[in-house]
């Protein structure tokens, strides 16, 4: 209130002020200014330079105008100026004035508020103004859905240039139908169309008229009994076409008595009684319209309701009967009263897995994954085949979730799914309703189920979202209202078992229909108020409903002249179902076929998918051969089949948590509409169950490592998502550079280069989400290990005896498993002159000495990476005595070796062969083998010099480790502990002496034997 006298006051205060002028009194006058202030007004979008002037009086000013981005220069006025380009000059300014200046919008709202009342042949026209249009223009037609593109192709299209709201539009005929739409228009371009509306001029009572052309889109259907019944089609003034059972009502109410009143009123009985939850019933009854006067009865309505108006034509004088008996009981008995309405079918004929080998259509392909509305990558990117590869590595495909598919002509194929029953007439029956356009769909139901759940990789037929998780419940129906209302009626009691439940079928309900019972019976819900009250209670018990937008082309949300929806379209603007629309093959854009919505409320087409999928085998389908299906009957358990699998990656959501999922992860845009743009995004659904952020990953092992031995690393994926630790089924695991071998989640390297390596390893969850770490290590390449064992320090040679030289050279690095690995040797004398020095090859070798005296004697070995050790030994060369000792001829140990590749079981009998002679014949020769034995992995001596044999008639070696281990030569595992299982070398040493005394020594090559073995 204060806001409103202020305003009032100052009205008057100017208005006071403009009267007096200012003057009324005597006084001087004031000389006229030297200088005047140019102001400037301006609106959002551009800027004007200088933002003011002072100019002399007679002197003109000049501004220069720049629209910002998006903007136009609109206009520019004031202080006499004109506009040229971008700049503004003022006429001779001789007072104060102000310059003002519009920018306009390139981009412009598309106008609001539109509404329209009918006259007799006219149509006034209304609509909000629009910030920063210069006009308006309309476009209308006798045809639904037009646009500015469209307009002059359809019947009475008419564009009209330049208007202004208000605006009448004359000239109409009473009898026709109209579609409007306006745009707003400036310099930078044409606005989206609004709303459309409909309307009839003249329409000022309810006209009933029979129209032998029209015709219902078959003429009999199936119920649910299999009964065939006669159908009829009524048009309202919007144009809506809806079909009905001939000589059936359906009513809705908690008073009995009224039934019976109005079947005894027209030989009525009672067909069905379906009990609601509210403690309501749906009747449905047969009744004889043929009595009925229906223009009389119309007329009294007319006259009792001058408010109604509207004309609603019918197929034949009985449907006409009938709608007329709806109507008068309506408004007598006070209970909803309205025609048993039929819904039809929406169908439109038309990683790796196998499905159907062949198919007529050129871009087919048995994988299901390279199908474009399957897969990532093509335009619609809804990534079915993604969400079930992270659907599989997490496990959840044991999660079942049952959707139920309300439709007609189910024939089990291999196919549908495992987990599987069926309600109502039984399986291999028909659909009793034609699909859209009145087309044959015998098997509607197969193609709707296989589109939702069709089993994948099986080599047959095809496959559909759900395949891995669906388990359908198949409810064969007829779809007139009262069965549908039946239906989901009894799901109610059966909805602990079904989570999700599929419509692909439509009804549209001209508001005409409504309209009128409303006014005949305001309290009296309509048959879309009692559908919603349903379907708001299934939903309400943790069920999500999908239903197809239909397959019309048009708008679900046009309004008429009323500002209402010309039409409802059921199931798909029902309360809580959630409609689906479809996108053009493999595009974003809605096919042009499909309904759309141009609100972005919660009763128009919510969501698109695919319009067109690959359908599969089916009774009328010979073969396995698949082919292209098209209409919003598949989009919705498309949608529905994702839906399945978000709820199988958890199945502790609730529906409308799998809703908000579904919903909130969809791609938005590219439909081309102005309502909802979402568009179903599989992967992404699935991937906010299965995603958050991506795992951790750890990797234990050791910091050091011996060059060219194996070097185990072990990576620890952690993932909340999946529970915690994630195996590589679920997070695999990726490995740079390749390793050698891969067990489990442990890579297994070696390293064949001394000094720094680095590995890495990535993990990836469940949907992509991946997350590396690294570790170094330092790849050690040790010295070879060098050991001089004959001859022994301070030994004397004799001149020109053949002596053994014997040592060992092993490296870490080098040989098999665990190693040490042999290297040959190096065999070095400080005496230049002894002729068989330096000697390269093996470590055991037979010498001799051509000059007496001191020398040292070396052996070395380098490793294949350059690395040295040596061992030395000083010895004497003395002059040969008289008396030689026998010289040993030695042949190699036998058997091979039999264990861990480098040595024998202490079980093994070891056989050598051997003999001395004496130079001076000093017969016979003593020959006694003696072992020397060492420590595990090491040089240290275990037990020295231990006798094993002593002959004086062979000098072969025959000795089993098991059966002669004196003195312990060879420990146990009470001795070593777990050393036992790395083996002991052995040295086999023979002595040969003659009669006299003088003695000889040869060695095998070292050996090595386990007795502790692994089994």
């Amino acid at each position: 209130m204060g806001l409103f006298k202020v305003i009032g006051v100052s009205a008057c205060l100017i208005g006071f002020m403009t009267a007096c002028g200012g003057g009324g009194g005597g006084g001087s006058s004031t000389a006229p200014a030297s200088e005047h202030t140019v102001s400037v007004t301006q609106t959002a979008g551009g800027s004007v330079s200088p933002s003011s002037a002072s100019v002399a009086s007679g002197q003109s000013a000049q501004f220069t105008l720049a629209a910002d981005a998006g903007y136009s220069i609109g206009s520019a006025t004031g202080c006499g100026g004109s506009l040229s380009g971008n700049t503004y000059q003022t006429g001779p300014i001789n007072a104060a004035c102000t310059v003002t200046v519009n920018f306009t919008s390139d981009s412009l709202d598309a106008p609001e508020g539109f509404s329209l009342a009918p006259d007799n042949e006219q149509l006034s026209l209304s609509w909000d103004a629009v910030s920063g249009a210069s006009g308006y223009n309309l476009y209308y037609a006798n045809e639904a859905d037009v646009t500015p593109e469209n307009y002059a192709s359809l019947s009475g299209g008419t564009r009209i240039e330049s208007i202004e709201s208000p605006h009448v539009l004359t000239g109409l005929l009473n009898t026709s139908t109209y579609y409007l739409v306006v745009t707003a228009y400036n310099a930078g371009g044409e606005s989206s169309p609004s709303l459309e509306l409909s309307a009839n001029p003249g329409s000022t009572e309810l006209t009933f008229e029979v129209d032998a052309g029209i015709e219902p889109a078959q003429s009999t259907v199936e119920d649910s009994e299999g009964m065939s019944r006669s159908l009829a089609r009524m048009v309202d003034g919007g144009g809506v076409a809806t079909d009905f059972l001939l000589n059936e009502l359906v009513i809705y109410t908690d008073n009995e008595a009224k039934v019976n009143a109005i079947m005894g009123r027209w030989s009525g009985s009672l067909l069905k009684k379906v009990d609601m939850e509210d403690g309501f019933s749906t009747y449905r009854i047969a009744i004889d319209p043929s009595t009925a006067d229906a223009a009389a009865m119309i007329a009294t309505l007319n006259e009792l309701y001058p408010e109604v108006s509207g004309l609603l034509q019918t197929s034949s004088e009985a449907a006409a009967q009938l709608l007329a008996i709806a109507y008068t009981e309506m408004h007598q008995e006070q209970i909803s009263v309205f025609p048993n309405f039929v819904a039809f079918p929406q169908d439109i004929s038309g990683g790796t897995t196998a499905e159907a080998s062949i198919s007529g259509d050129g871009d087919y392909s048995p994988n299901a994954f390279d199908w474009t509305y399957m897969n990532q990558g093509s335009a619609q990117d809804i990534g079915v085949g993604a969400a079930w590869q992270a659907m599989e590595r997490g496990g959840r495909f044991d999660n079942k979730v049952p959707i139920m598919i309300m439709d007609g002509g189910f024939a089990p194929n291999a196919d549908f799914p495992g987990g599987r029953q069926v309600i109502g007439r039984g399986w291999n029956i028909p659909n009793p309703s034609e699909c859209g356009g009145g087309t044959a769909c015998p098997w509607h139901g197969t193609n709707v189920t296989t589109s939702a759940m069709g089993t994948l990789d099986n080599g047959f037929g095809v496959a559909g979202p759900a395949g891995p998780v669906g388990q359908l419940v198949a409810v064969q129906f007829s779809t007139n209202v009262v069965d549908i209302i039946e239906t989901l009626v009894e799901t109610i009691g059966t909805l602990p078992q079904v989570r999700i439940i599929n419509l692909s079928f439509s009804l549209e309900l001209g508001s005409g229909w409504d309209v009128a019972s409303r006014v005949f019976c305001f309290f009296c819900p309509h048959p879309s108020e009692i559908l919603s009250g349903i379907t708001q209670a299934v939903t309400n018990s943790n069920t999500l409903i999908f239903a197809s937008a239909g397959n019309n082309g048009s708008n679900v949300d046009t309004r008429n002249g009323l500002g209402i929806e010309r039409s409802t379209t059921l199931p798909c603007e029902l309360n809580t179902v959630i409609c689906v629309g479809g996108m053009a093959y493999n595009a974003t854009a809605r096919d042009g076929n499909s309904n759309f919505g141009s609100r972005t409320d919660n009763n128009s087409v919510d969501i698109y998918g695919p319009y067109t999928v690959w359908g599969g085998s089916a009774p009328d389908i010979p073969g396995d051969e698949a082919r292209k299906i098209s209409g919003t009957s598949y989009s919705s358990p498309f949608v529905a089949g994702v839906a399945a699998l978000v709820w199988a990656a958890d199945p502790s959501l609730t529906s409308q948590q799998v809703w908000s999922i579904v919903r909130d992860t969809a791609h938005v845009g590219g439909v081309g509409v102005t309502g909802h743009q979402r568009r179903i995004n599989a992967f992404d659904a699935v991937a906010e169950i299965l995603g958050g952020g991506p795992p951790t990953v750890t990797l234990n092992s050791s910091t050091t490592i011996p060059l060219n031995r194996e070097w185990a690393v072990t990576a620890v994926a952690n993932d909340p998502e999946y529970g915690g630790n994630c195996p590589p089924v679920a997070c695999p695991l990726a490995w740079s550079p390749e390793p050698d071998r891969i067990v489990g989640n442990t890579a297994f390297y070696r390293f064949t280069t001394a000094g720094n390596a680095s590995v890495t390893v990535t993990a990836e969850d469940l949907i992509g989400q991946a997350t590396s770490a690294s570790r170094s290590v330092n790849v050690i390449n040790s010295p070879p290990i060098v050991t001089l064992s004959q001859p022994t320090a301070g030994a004397t040679i004799y001149f020109g005896q053949e002596v053994q030289l014997l040592g060992t050279a092993t490296d870490a690095n080098e040989g098999a498993d665990p190693g040490p690995g042999n290297l040959s040797c190096t065999w070095t004398s400080s005496n230049a002159g002894d002729a068989d020095f330096p000697h390269t090859g093996s470590c055991n070798r037979q010498a001799t000495f051509a000059s007496t005296g001191t020398r040292t004697l070396t052996l070395r070995a380098t490793d294949p990476q350059g690395l040295s050790s040596s061992d030395t030994v000083t010895i004497t060369v003395s002059p040969a005595p008289a008396n030689l000792p026998p010289t040993i001829s030695m042949g190699s140990i036998s058997p091979g070796i039999n264990y861990n590749g480098d040595g024998y079981t202490w079980s093994t009998t070891l056989t050598a062969n051997a003999s001395a002679t004496d130079p001076e014949g000093n017969n016979p020769i003593t020959y006694i083998w003696r072992a020397t034995s060492f420590e595990p992995n090491s040089a240290t001596e275990w037990r020295s010099n231990v006798q094993l044999s002593s002959s004086a008639s062979s000098g072969n070696l025959s000795w089993t480790p098991s059966s002669s281990n004196l003195n312990d030569l060879i420990g146990s595992y009470a001795q070593l502990g777990n050393d036992c299982y790395s083996g002991q070398v052995v040295r086999l040493t023979l002595e040969a002496r003659d009669s006299l005394g003088n003695s000889s020594y040869q060695s095998l090559p070292d050996i090595k034997v386990y007795r502790c073995i692994l089994i």
